[in-house]
C-alpha cells in the first residue's frame, strides 16, 4: 500500500509539474501576442493578416513576374524583436542587416516560414515591411539571440530572383 501512494504521489507531482510548464508557456505566448498587437495597432492598424498569420506591407513595389515556389532568391533584411510597445530601433539596421544577401530557394522551409511565404507576394526590387507571431517565425524555442514567443519585424527587399526551370 506504501509503494501505491509513493507512486500515486510521484504521478501527481509530475502532472503539477507539467501543468507549470504547460501554464508557463501559455503565460509566455499571451504576453507575445499582447505586445504584438499592441504593435500592430500603433504601427498598422488596418492592415489585415494572410491567411497563415502573416502582416504584409509593401514599401516599394518591385518589377517582373512574382516569386514562385522552387525559385532561388537573394534577399537583403533586417530584423527587429518586437518585445516592447515600440520595436527596438536600436536593435535596426546595425544588427539585423545583412551586408551580404540571403540566399535560399522559396518553399524549402530553409528560412523562417513568414518570411518563406511574404517573398511569394514578392517581385524583385519589392521592399516590404513583414509582421510575424513567433509561430512565423523561431516558435516557443527561439534561435540563437532570439527568445522563443518573440514577434518579429522584417524589412526585406528582393535582390535578386532566378526562376526554378
Amino acid at each position: 500500500m506504501k509503494q501505491f501512494a509513493t507512486a500515486l504521489l510521484a504521478f501527481f507531482t509530475v502532472i503539477a509539474l507539467f501543468s507549470c510548464d504547460d501554464n508557463s508557456l501559455e503565460k509566455q505566448r499571451n504576453k507575445e501576442l499582447e505586445l504584438l498587437n499592441a504593435y500592430l495597432l500603433e504601427h498598422y492598424p488596418d492592415l489585415e493578416p494572410t491567411r497563415s498569420g502573416l502582416y504584409y506591407s509593401e514599401e516599394t513595389a518591385g518589377t517582373g513576374d512574382t516569386i514562385k515556389l522552387g525559385d532561388r532568391v537573394q534577399v537583403f533584411y533586417a530584423t527587429w524583436l518586437i518585445d516592447s510597445f515600440l520595436v527596438d530601433e536600436s536593435n535596426g539596421y546595425t544588427s539585423g542587416f545583412r551586408y551580404e544577401p540571403l540566399e535560399f530557394i522559396v518553399g524549402t522551409g530553409s528560412v523562417v516560414a513568414g518570411l518563406d511565404e511574404a517573398v511569394t507576394y514578392m517581385q524583385k526590387g519589392t521592399v516590404a515591411n513583414l509582421v510575424l507571431d513567433s509561430g512565423l517565425a523561431y516558435g516557443q524555442s527561439g534561435s540563437n539571440s532570439i527568445p522563443g514567443f518573440t514577434s518579429l519585424l522584417m524589412q526585406v527587399e528582393v535582390y535578386k530572383v532566378y526562376p526554378a526551370n
